[in-house]
């Protein structure tokens, strides 16, 4: 079981690199990435050139990108694609979570593309750093393909829902807005809106507080659960 969702995450990952949109991303991170490097330097943050890359590029750019890619993740193959899908002699379940998988995968590396330029050109220009701070830097990273993994899931079930790639796109972006309106008007509603689960894993890196940490976790895993039940629900339903 294990080795067919492999297999079929891996041919649907290899689908989304034959289409134009992931290779777009992917150049446009590694870009952004570079940039970075030359104008944080050029700002003087150096020292901790990758952490503040995660930490700025979070706020705004990666979840724009994340959204641009889970809004078309699999409701574009329903204009013909998916229905050669259906016929294969897999659940539909497993074909769901399959695509889900190859789309967090190519999320990953969208992150990588763009956080990874930023490690080498601090090295380059700065020398190698302290080996905590190179420690915190991979813990941000993965925390930040983790929260940006969120931000597919939740996307690509938006999408399912509203029928359209563009309309999704729009709505998520809408709610991202509202939800850091909301967030920044009633700071005590923040825990529950996925805008602040980008620095989850400060207070545990640089604060020592682990139950701040763990209890964003917590959140975070409870949006990943219902992000991916409501799109399957989509998914199934669409697929009738």
């Amino acid at each position: 079981m294990i080795t067919q969702m492999n297999n079929l995450a891996a041919e649907e990952l290899c689908k989304l690199f034959r289409g134009g949109k992931l290779k777009a991303l992917l150049l446009l991170s590694f870009i952004i990435g570079v940039l970075f490097v030359f104008i944080g330097d050029r700002l003087g943050l150096a020292d901790n050139l990758p952490i503040t890359a995660i930490e700025l590029l979070l706020a705004v750019v990666l979840p724009f990108l994340m959204v641009a890619l889970g809004s078309n993740l699999m409701i574009g193959e329903f204009n013909g694609a998916i229905k050669h899908a259906f016929k294969l002699p897999i659940s539909r379940e497993f074909l769901f979570m399959g695509k889900l998988f190859a789309g967090w995968a190519a999320g990953a590396l969208i992150v990588l593309c763009m956080i990874v330029p930023t490690f080498i050109g601090g090295f380059i220009l700065h020398g190698a750093p302290a080996a905590s701070t190179f420690g915190a830097g991979i813990a941000e990273l993965g925390g930040a393909v983790l929260f940006s993994g969120l931000l597919l899931v939740l996307a690509n079930s938006v999408s399912l829902w509203v029928g359209s790639s563009a309309v999704g796109l729009v709505v998520s972006v809408v709610l991202w807005m509202a939800m850091s309106v909301v967030g920044f008007l009633e700071p005590q509603l923040n825990r529950f809106f996925v805008t602040n689960y980008s620095d989850w894993l400060q207070p545990l890196l640089y604060g020592g507080d682990a139950g701040m940490t763990v209890s964003t976790l917590l959140f975070m895993i409870a949006y990943y659960i219902i992000g991916t039940i409501l799109g399957l629900l989509a998914f199934q339903r669409k697929g009738l």
